[in-house]
Formats: structure tokens, C-alpha cells, sequence
């Protein structure tokens, strides 16, 4: 008797025979789904930062719009916080893609295109454009874990499954009812400037830990003429206490790793501070003041408007 497989990418295989008695092997994935497996992705509560604890210094960012395309279609927008895959190095071997598209009621994974952009500066234009590069499967089977199955098109030949779980506790989501709200929880997700669209950062705010976490994804302040090589990330952290609204947090720049390895361990090391200050539910004001790392000197306020619509349940 055959076996179902488990939920999530299945690569089937098969090779046909010519009269010659010859044939070349072809393959394909799917999402394989049995009836009430997984969670559901169209929900806002898998909103979060979700990571491998075997190669931590490296993850994803998600954010879930909940029906945001029509009843029972929803958005997934995701930012994936990586290295270089050909050496380790220093920040000049940062790599940041996003992963965009829809999520339907009832299916616990979905396939998305991967993007990468290039060619900006910190803080500044010119506005960069998203290419594609690749596709991802990611699947959920509870509250607190996922599967990456990516394949790049790059050129670069990548292909692999990561296992992730969440970086801090479950506040909404559910595996069997209507997701909760939270107000803290409400502020979670993408936040950008129009004028500089192609950088921007992904936030969780988790009253359970209490915990604040950002990734920024942008450029080097001259990472316009780089290519790839200008691609910079930093990570905003500090607890806090349910309820605020102004969030003093230390920032950390992390160098040294390798795309989805291991070996070597990334090195962070703290290279600044900010401060988020969360004036509405669709507006957060950025200081920040850089003392190291390749954005060192640099400091400023930026005003950050949320991308999308508000979840149902946030702040005041």
C-alpha cells in the first residue's frame, strides 16, 4: 500500500524509456496538502520572525494581510535576512531578498516568487526595483513552525529546505479558530518611506516575551554602484514593557555567515542605537544614530507609514 507523503513539497520523479531503451529524468514539486493538515496560512497571526536555530544570524520576516486580495485570499509579504553564498566576509557579503504573493483560506503552503534589489544608498535614492531571482515554498504546519523550499534562477544553482521556528512566542495565531487580536501585536509587520521604496524594515512587537525585534533591509550609504556587495541589513532589539508606545532599542549588525550554513558562525556586535515611536497604528518615527559598522556616523529620524492595511485589533 502506498504511503501519503507529509504535508508541504514533493518532488516527484520519473524517467521514460525511448526505443533505444534511453531516457532523460524530469522532475516536479507541488504542495501537497491532506484534508485539515497545517495551518491556515491567510491569517495575520503567523505575522513574525521566524529563524533556524542551527544557523541563527540568518532568517525570515513575515507579515500576513488577511483577505487583503478578496474574502479567502489573503497576502503573505516576507524579507529574508542572509550572506553571500560563494564566502564568508564582512558586510559587504550581507544579503536581503523579499518573498511576495497570495495565500488562500485553508491551505497551510503556498509558492512565492523571491526578489532581490540592488542599486540603492542608505536612507536615500534612488528608489530600487525588485527582480526576480527564485521561488519559495513555505509551509506551515502549527504556530510556531515553517519550511522554507527555495530554488534560485539566479544562476547560482541553489536549491534547499530550512527548517524555522519562531523567534519569539505565539501571540495570535491559530490552528483551529479565528485568530485573536492583540493591540501590541496590531503594530507587527512592514514599514516603509514611498520616496525611498526598496528598503524598509519588518517589526514584531511580542507582548508575550515582551520583546521588540526589527530587521532594517536597505544599503550602504554609496552601495548605489555595488551591486549586490551594497545590500546592508541591521537588527533592532530590547524588551519593553507591554503597552508602550516609544521604544528605545539597541541596533546590531551581523557579518561573517554564509547563505542558509552553519559554519562559520556569524559574528554580531552592536554598532548603534534607535529609538521607534509608534504615533498611530499607520505611522512610526525612526532616530537612529549609528557609533560603528559600516553605517557609522551616520544619524537621522526617519518616518516610517505601514505597508498595507492596519490588522484588525491594533494599539492605541
Amino acid at each position: 500500500m502506498a504511503t501519503a507523503p507529509s504535508p508541504g513539497p514533493v518532488t516527484y520523479s520519473v524517467k521514460g524509456t525511448n526505443s533505444g531503451g534511453t531516457g532523460a529524468p524530469a522532475s516536479v514539486t507541488v504542495n501537497w496538502q491532506p484534508p485539515g493538515s497545517g495551518v491556515n496560512l491567510n491569517q495575520h497571526g503567523l505575522t513574525g520572525s521566524w529563524y533556524k536555530p542551527s544557523t541563527s544570524g540568518q532568517g525570515a520576516e513575515i507579515e500576513i494581510y488577511k483577505d487583503l486580495i478578496a474574502p479567502g485570499t489573503g497576502l503573505l509579504q516576507g524579507a529574508w535576512f542572509t550572506y553571500d553564498y560563494t564566502a564568508a566576509g564582512g558586510a559587504a557579503s550581507q544579503r536581503w531578498y523579499t518573498f511576495s504573493g497570495n495565500v488562500t483560506t485553508g491551505q497551510s503552503s503556498a509558492t512565492f516568487t523571491i526578489y532581490q534589489n540592488v542599486g540603492g544608498n542608505f536612507n536615500a535614492l534612488p528608489v530600487t526595483s525588485a527582480v526576480p531571482v527564485g521561488s519559495v515554498v513555505f509551509s506551515v504546519t502549527d504556530c510556531t513552525h515553517a519550511t522554507m523550499a527555495y530554488t534560485f534562477t539566479d544562476g547560482s544553482g541553489r536549491s534547499g529546505t530550512i527548517a524555522l521556528v519562531r523567534l519569539l512566542p505565539n501571540v495570535t495565531c491559530s490552528t483551529s479558530s479565528a485568530s485573536a487580536t492583540n493591540a501590541d501585536f496590531g503594530y507587527s509587520g512592514n514599514w516603509y518611506v514611498s520616496a525611498t521604496s526598496g528598503q524598509g524594515i519588518v517589526l514584531e512587537l511580542n507582548p508575550n516575551q515582551p520583546f521588540v525585534f526589527f530587521a532594517w533591509y536597505t544599503y550602504a550609504p554609496n552601495g548605489q554602484s555595488q551591486g549586490a556587495a551594497g545590500q546592508r541589513w541591521y537588527t533592532g532589539q530590547a524588551n519593553y514593557t507591554p503597552g508602550a508606545r516609544t521604544l528605545p532599542m539597541t541596533l546590531f549588525e551581523t557579518t561573517g555567515g554564509l547563505f542558509d550554513s552553519a559554519m562559520p558562525t556569524p559574528n554580531t556586535v552592536p554598532v548603534g542605537t534607535a529609538t521607534a515611536t509608534f504615533t498611530s497604528c499607520n505611522a512610526l518615527r525612526l532616530s537612529f544614530a549609528f557609533s560603528g559598522g559600516s553605517s557609522a556616523g551616520a544619524s537621522g529620524t526617519i518616518n516610517f507609514t505601514r505597508v498595507g492595511p492596519t490588522p484588525a485589533g491594533c494599539g492605541p
